[in-house]
């Protein structure tokens, strides 16, 4: 992963979620961006907008699923 999330921003991205107009804005303005080259039908632009739009799919389907990491440390020390 090239830029790991922290607990607090996954709790912070849990609590975006829960605003579904938000996350549908979002949805959108990416998809926008991530096709807004000009309209070409070559093989290599509309694999490359497929491609795009699959991972901004799996990008908004993270979000929905996104838990922060509830480590719980035990003291087990040293057995020895």
């Amino acid at each position: 992963m090239l830029l790991p999330l922290t607990n607090d921003e996954k709790s912070r991205l849990q609590r975006l979620n829960q605003q579904k107009e938000v996350v549908l804005a979002l949805k959108k303005l990416f998809l926008n961006e991530a096709t807004k080259a000009p309209a070409s039908y070559e093989i290599q632009f509309l694999a490359a907008q497929k491609i795009a739009e699959l991972m901004i799919d799996d990008i908004f389907h993270q979000l929905e699923v996104i838990q922060p990491d509830n480590q719980t440390r035990s003291n087990e020390g040293n057995l020895v």
